[in-house]
């Protein structure tokens, strides 16, 4: 009789640089898959994961005060999502870095056309869901629209948006601005998507 065999994948290192900049700066892991965090920055920083802006859900639990030299591996709490954090070193907080856990979005909650996260990052190929929680809106793509489908308006409710996929493995950033559907052109709010 055979007996089948379980692969787990290798835990994902993420080196953070004196720079308190992560390495990778964005990453896919599998669902269950740990990340292994190693503090290559010569000071004491704390990593700092964001709440995801649609289901409210923790990805991550933060790592406080991780020691030079140390390292801190972890699981994820759930699965199918993209979580972005921070790195603190110094009384400074860096840029968002993103790990997309199984298959799953970066959330983009919008409201009075403000999106939270103003600045979101996401691996590449990786996927992105906005949901509008009060006005349909339109978007429009300041530096061209990264995503496949192309995605031109944020309906209201979760369930109405489209999970996107970014088309390329650039690393860039991509600014967009968001107006109601129902007003004639003007801008309200915007961000940015930063694919790293």
């Amino acid at each position: 009789m055979a007996t089948a065999r379980v692969f787990t994948a290798a835990d994902q290192p993420v080196n953070i640089n004196p720079q308190g900049q992560a390495n990778p700066a964005g990453c896919l892991i599998e669902n269950g898959q740990n990340v292994t965090f190693t503090n290559n920055s010569g000071s004491t920083i704390s990593i700092l994961f964001a709440q995801t802006a649609i289901s409210k859900q923790t990805v991550f639990n933060d790592i406080n005060n991780l020691a030079p030299g140390s390292n801190h591996t972890e699981a994820p709490l759930v699965r199918d999502i993209t979580v972005n954090y921070n790195v603190s070193m110094d009384g400074r907080t860096g840029k968002p870095f993103a790990i997309e856990v199984g298959a799953g979005p970066l959330e983009i909650s919008v409201t009075d056309t403000k999106p939270t996260p103003k600045v979101g990052a996401i691996p590449p190929n990786g996927e992105i869901q906005f949901t509008a929680t009060d006005f349909q809106c339109d978007i429009t793509w300041l530096d061209g629209d990264p995503l496949n489908p192309q995605l031109n308006n944020v309906f209201v409710g979760q369930s109405n948006n489209p999970v996107v996929h970014e088309h390329g493995n650039v690393v860039k950033d991509f600014r967009y601005e968001l107006t109601k559907s129902s007003q004639l052109n003007p801008v309200d709010g915007g961000g940015t998507i930063k694919v790293t």
